[in-house]
């Protein structure tokens, strides 16, 4: 495990997959939630504080996780002192996050999730999207709201997803999907306002 400092308000952290089963975490169930990701998480912000004196305690983080063939993952973390910056790097994640949907992975095997995460710009296209996907997908749907923008999290898609093709097309329609899910999630968790934990693509259909 390395940290360098690319910034005076930005660290980067290579994480080894040796790194990770050192401290039985499991990449199969590797999220940001997970009280193992979380403790490792907060070693490194010690770390980072000893070594290279960055501090973060009264900070904002935006982070961001990728993965690397020769590292395992790259994860840099951006101190957010300012509101005004704040809502950039929002719209810089969300851009980013349109551009490419990255997955990680190990060696050869894809480790897979079974939720989704889509970014969604307008109340009235959340509600919209919900009124169309609601008779295609019947697993769990959450929605949070973070600096002006609508998450939807759809949790469960595998088995319950009707006319997978219709309800591809219509959530890229009105949405950005999100990659990194466990960790958006994590993130969403920490920074957004959660406005419904279950049912939310019936209920938000009722609104449109």
């Amino acid at each position: 495990m390395r940290i360098e400092r690319v910034g005076e308000n930005k660290i980067r952290v290579f994480v080894s997959y040796d790194d990770l089963e050192e401290r039985d975490i499991d990449l199969d169930t590797f999220s940001y939630n997970s009280p193992e990701t979380q403790e490792l998480f907060w070693d490194l912000m010690e770390e980072a504080e000893i070594e290279l004196g960055f501090e973060a305690q009264e900070s904002q983080l935006c982070i961001e996780a990728v993965s690397d063939a020769e590292h395992g993952f790259v994860i840099t973390i951006t101190r957010v002192d300012e509101d005004n910056e704040f809502e950039s790097f929002q719209k810089f994640i969300k851009n980013r996050y349109k551009r490419k949907d990255l997955t990680v992975k190990k060696k050869t095997a894809n480790i897979c999730s079974t939720m989704l995460i889509y970014a969604i710009d307008s109340f009235d296209d959340l509600c919209s999207l919900c009124v169309i996907i609601k008779p295609l997908f019947a697993g769990g749907s959450k929605v949070y709201a973070l600096e002006g923008c609508y998450y939807l999290v759809l949790s469960s898609i595998d088995g319950n997803v009707k006319n997978q093709k219709k309800f591809d097309s219509t959530l890229n329609e009105y949405a950005d999907r999100m990659p990194n899910v466990d960790f958006f999630e994590g993130y969403l968790n920490e920074y957004g306002k959660n406005l419904l934990s279950e049912n939310a693509v019936g209920y938000f259909a009722t609104l449109a």
